[in-house]
C-alpha cells in the first residue's frame, strides 16, 4: 500500500474515532451519566475541543498525503 493511501486512510480512521468519541461524551452528558452543573456549556466545550482536534489531525494528514503524492509514494 502506498504511503499516500495510508495517510488518507489514517485521516479517515482518526477523524471517525474522534467524531465517535465526541458523540459518546455528549451522550454521557445528556443522559446524566456525567454530572455537570451546566449541560449546555459542557457540550459546547466538548464539541469545540474535539472540533479543533479533528481540524488539526485533518490538516496534518492532508499535508502528509500531498507530500507523499508529490513524491510518488
Amino acid at each position: 500500500m502506498k504511503k499516500s493511501t495510508r495517510a488518507l486512510l489514517g485521516l479517515i480512521a482518526l477523524d471517525a474515532a474522534l467524531a465517535l468519541g465526541t458523540l459518546w461524551m455528549v451522550v454521557q452528558v445528556k443522559t446524566g451519566a456525567w454530572r455537570t452543573f451546566n449541560q449546555g456549556e459542557a457540550i459546547t466545550t466538548i464539541t469545540s475541543t474535539m472540533g479543533g482536534a479533528i481540524g488539526v489531525v485533518t490538516a496534518l494528514l492532508l499535508v502528509a498525503f500531498i507530500v507523499h503524492k508529490r513524491r510518488g509514494n
